[in-house]
């Protein structure tokens, strides 16, 4: 007869926790048949490529700004050949290809963990960690993340080959560390800095030998080789403007202002809030309980990780901080709550045995750990309190308690009626000051706007941070200036267009039908006579401004450079 072959408990643990995380990561996915928040920009690229065959366009035509085609084109490129080769609607590939890679970070996380950490049970507590923290895939499940999932996924691939090469000073672990550190730009160019950062952290805790220079320079070289073919046709074309562009519009310590507020705000709270847990951060307590026993054993590094990622990067850094976070939350687990909550050894005994890495005092042979269950219970009851507790926070899309999980939308089938309407009943050359939603990174209507009603939307920011003359900076100012309209009359948006010299033909407010936004806008709308109502529906109104002159089509707003 066959050898019967029985999954270790430690296999077990982890494959349960990938799941978890894979199904908390698909629920908000599947409960809707169009994609979560962001993406209309990528949607409307990855047409584009489709349509040119794959070869990079010069420009795309979103939103009529004559944006270069400068993005990182890897996740357009396995959208449209998905697309493509499998006969699928781009929309739902759209849709869908982000969960697939995010869950897929989840198994590029557990590599890196089981790297990592000495302890099967700091893995198997890493792995839940990141599989439960919001702020590891609440940006990368939506549209929006068909660029951001890669970019984090080759991350923590590089990341795991670059600390296997630094550590057992293998060189061919460069190769595979190189791909993946070129794959990471080519993906998402905003992740390259975190990535950068943390090799050269890795470098400096591990690799301060022969073969990590060599390794390092090999990676680097193949980056750059990895990456050539798109940067070289970007700047070949347009100058490396775009790039240079791009890379203003983000903010760190060491920038002025509120970026270095926020900064100082999230290092003074010692980062546990970054986790985006709603309600009590566990997570991120867990994570400052593993950086004190790291730092008691003179293991900086996780924590210096940490607390670096939060503070060289404002958008987006509590998302990559969730590495560290969950490697560091292990740690806690591990190394101080369950010798807190197993039973007490006497002083004869002397500490409890760590986990090492095949087998371990403590058992992860089931017989053993059925028997440790039992001698135990305090320990599972509250491990599995936390469990739930942690679960439940993933999953709540309550906003009231204090997570970002709101976000995790789409837009409703009366919201693409309305832009349905405009795309079928309006001039081409019409232009729409769509009023802001909560603020521009997750207002969904205004991002797919342009694509769905294929009409101008004078305010969206999406795209411009690939402009030149600090187009980002300008349009979102004029973005910040127009949502104050919200709680406002009809003056607000004739004063809006006077001082920024952004003319418009309609006014598009969403979710007519939302309880208390834009009560007073809407009512002065309709009793103002330089303005008609044209469309009147739950997903919009939408009123024509009859003192408008019909603006030339395509053309872009004329944004100031001064504050609007």
């Amino acid at each position: 007869m066959p050898r019967r072959i029985v999954a270790s408990p430690f296999v077990v643990a982890c494959v349960i926790a990938i799941a978890l995380g894979c199904a908390i990561r698909a629920r908000p996915v599947l409960l809707t048949d169009f994609p979560l928040n962001d993406g209309g920009l990528f949607f409307q690229m990855t047409e584009e490529l489709q349509h040119a065959h794959y070869r990079l366009p010069m420009f795309t035509a979103y939103n009529a700004l004559h944006i270069p085609f400068a993005y990182p084109p890897f996740g357009f490129y396995m959208a449209g050949l998905l697309s493509d080769a499998l006969s699928v609607d781009l929309m739902q590939v759209v849709r869908l290809l982000p969960l697939a890679t995010t869950c897929a970070t989840l198994v590029a996380f557990l590599l890196l963990a089981r790297a990592m950490l000495p302890e099967r049970t700091a893995v198997v507590a890493a792995v839940t960690t990141f599989a439960l923290v919001p702020r590891s895939f609440m940006w990368l499940v939506m549209g929006g993340g068909l660029t951001r999932a890669f970019g984090l996924l080759f991350t923590i691939l590089a990341l795991h080959q670059a600390y296997l090469l630094f550590t057992r000073r293998e060189l061919r672990y460069a190769v595979s560390a190189g791909v993946f550190t070129g794959l990471t730009p080519m993906s998402h160019l905003g992740t390259a800095p975190f990535l950068a950062a943390s090799l050269v952290l890795f470098f400096l805790a591990y690799g301060r030998h022969r073969e990590g220079l060599i390794g390092a320079a090999i990676i680097g070289a193949l980056a750059v080789m990895v990456t050539a073919p798109w940067w070289a046709t970007v700047a070949t074309r347009h100058g490396f403007g775009p790039f240079l562009a791009a890379g203003q519009t983000g903010g760190s310590i060491f920038s002025p202002g509120q970026f270095r507020a926020t900064v100082l705000g999230r290092l003074a709270r010692f980062g546990a809030p970054s986790s985006g847990e709603p309600l009590f951060p566990v997570l991120g307590v867990l994570a400052v309980l593993g950086s004190l026993a790291s730092l008691r054993r003179r293991a900086v590094l996780l924590p210096v990780w940490w607390m670096a990622t939060l503070a060289l990067d404002v958008r987006a850094g509590e998302t990559y901080a969730t590495l560290p976070l969950a490697l560091l939350a292990g740690i806690g687990v591990s190394d101080v709550l369950l010798p807190l909550l197993l039973r007490p050894r006497s002083i004869d005994e002397g500490p409890s045995t760590p986990i090492p890495d095949r087998g371990s005092a403590l058992g992860w042979s089931f017989p053993a750990v059925v028997t440790r269950v039992r001698e135990n219970m305090l320990a599972v009851g509250a491990i599995g309190f936390l469990l739930v507790y942690c679960t439940l926070g993933a999953l709540t899309r309550d906003a009231d308690l204090g997570t970002e999980a709101a976000y995790l939308a789409s837009l409703s089938h009366d919201d693409r009626d309305a832009m349905q309407w405009v795309a079928s009943n309006t001039a081409p050359s019409s232009r729409f000051l769509v009023v802001p939603g909560e603020g521009w990174p997750a207002d969904r209507v205004a991002e797919w706007f342009p694509v769905l009603a294929r009409r101008q939307s004078v305010a969206t920011v999406q795209g411009t941070e690939w402009l030149p003359d600090s187009g980002f900076a300008r349009y979102k100012r004029l973005y910040d200036t127009a949502r104050d309209c919200r709680s406002r009359d009809v003056g607000c948006v004739e004063q809006w267009s006077s001082k920024s010299g952004v003319a418009f033909s309609h006014v598009y407010v969403p979710g007519a039908s939302a309880d208390g936004c834009c009560r007073a806008l809407r009512s002065t709308l309709r009793s103002d006579d330089r303005y008609q109502l044209v469309f009147d529906g739950p997903g919009a109104e939408i009123f024509a401004r009859r003192a408008a002159a019909a603006p030339t089509a395509g053309s872009a707003p004329n944004v100031p450079s001064g504050s609007p």
